[in-house]
């Protein structure tokens, strides 16, 4: 009898092994409960970003309408002209061939052209393009074109998951990182089982408002940058998904994105300029900054945009990884690599004018201005990135973090600029950085 009730026991704990192994499998695996679950909720809320932006083009095309200027403020989609090989699209960008050892096709933007400087023409140390279809070469007015015609670097993204990540709830978040001589950090959030969680809601993250009723997101500064269809901060808030999240379609495409070759200037102007020489570069509240920063594009083929925090992060990471030991240090150790304390009379100097700041043909990423970020922290900042003039380069490395209330003055920024991979249907201003992707 008591053999009979052991052996049963046995057989017993046996079974519930085997059920509980299969339900592990069922939840936990590839295509499991809790997998599913989370790609249902990115659907869910990929959808409601879309849904947002149509309703945001409808409202605008029944304004023209009344208005009697028109119809749909959305382009006919153009034909569809698809690299089979790359999968990029040809009707936005030209594949040119880098002059690095091993040469790499780089997505060169219609209405920009690739340089072919000596040291500007090379993916390794900054692949560099000018706006304009007029080519550039050693025997050009070089000084003339960088002083005169935007410039861009292509940062290139090998893996755009180090970009960004999503949530239990289907949300698409930026990764920030820390960087030291010891390793690259995560900074404010951690992934297990590909689900990304933000370790404090309050702290550095993006794409987010910053609410604070007195000195953050308010519906009257949201309304006062006259974004097409964004009057509050709950648009503006699913105006941001929207854009990051065709920021992050168009790098994972395209495999990287690009970047202001220089701080922004002419800032007291209506249209802002990415060039060399430049003095005109502060005193410039975020808000204005961030509408500025969508008018440089040269045509619709790019999307221009203030720069985020995970593209300041993998332009550092690029350097970091590059294998190459000054440009490594660089993004945690800046010294001699920016205008600081005691470099410069404590005051700026015109963008791009001392070629000991430049890594990777990027200007200034270490010290000068400030460089406002979209980047949100806290209930009322937004992030500066990088060093300034008048303080001390072991605290403002090329990596760091500043903070600044959103409405004080004093920062230009970075942008970046992106071409996304298809047609899709959405606000005309979203998107500021230029990621040619």
């Amino acid at each position: 009898m008591h053999g009979i009730t052991l052996i049963a026991l046995v057989v017993t704990i046996v079974v519930l092994l085997i059920l509980a192994g299969i339900t592990i499998s069922l939840m936990f695996s590839e295509n499991g409960i809790i997998a599913k679950a989370r790609e249902a909720a990115e659907k869910t809320n990929q959808a409601v970003i879309n849904e947002q932006a149509q309703m945001n083009d409808l409202a605008a095309t029944m304004e023209n309408m009344l208005n009697g200027i028109g119809g749909s403020t959305a382009p006919d989609e153009p034909t569809e002209n698809i690299d089979p090989e790359t999968g990029w699209d040809l009707n936005k960008v030209v594949k040119v061939p880098s002059k690095d050892e091993t040469p790499i096709i780089v997505p060169v933007p219609k209405g920009y052209t690739a340089s072919d400087v000596t040291g500007e023409n090379t993916v390794e140390n900054g692949f560099v393009i000018y706006e304009g279809e007029e080519s550039i070469n050693d025997e050009s007015d070089i000084e003339e074109a960088r002083e005169t015609r935007n410039q861009f670097v292509w940062v290139p993204v090998l893996d755009v998951s180090e970009m960004y990540g999503t949530d239990i709830n289907g949300k698409k978040w930026g990764k920030l990182y820390n960087f030291s001589a010891s390793g690259i950090t995560p900074l404010n959030w951690t992934e297990n089982d590909g689900v990304m969680t933000i370790l404090n809601a309050t702290s550095y993250r993006e794409p987010d408002v910053v609410p604070d009723e007195t000195l953050g997101d308010t519906n009257t500064r949201i309304a006062e940058m006259g974004l097409e269809g964004v009057t509050t901060v709950n648009e503006f808030k699913t105006y941001l998904e929207l854009e990051f999240s065709n920021i992050i379609e168009s790098v994972s495409i395209y495999g990287g994105f690009y970047i202001g070759r220089y701080e922004t200037g002419n800032l007291s102007k209506t249209e802002v300029s990415v060039i060399k020489n430049n003095s005109d570069i502060e005193g410039q509240t975020w808000y204005t900054m961030y509408n500025k920063s969508k008018g440089i594009a040269a045509n619709s083929n790019v999307t221009t945009s203030m720069i985020w925090g995970c593209q300041w992060d993998a332009v550092m990471r690029w350097m970091y990884n590059s294998g190459d030991e000054e440009k490594k240090t660089y993004t945690y150790n800046s010294t001699g690599k920016g205008n600081y304390s005691g470099t410069n009379g404590n005051k700026t100097i015109p963008t791009g004018s001392n070629n000991a700041y430049s890594v990777n043909n990027i200007y200034d990423m270490a010290g000068n201005v400030y460089d406002w970020t979209v980047e949100a922290d806290g209930n009322y900042k937004r992030d500066n990135r990088g060093g300034r003039y008048g303080t001390s380069n072991g605290v403002t490395e090329a990596s760091s973090s500043r903070f600044s209330n959103n409405t004080g003055a004093g920062s230009t920024q970075r942008f970046s600029c992106y071409s996304l991979y298809k047609y899709i249907k959405k606000d005309k201003n979203i998107g500021i950085v230029q990621n040619f992707v």
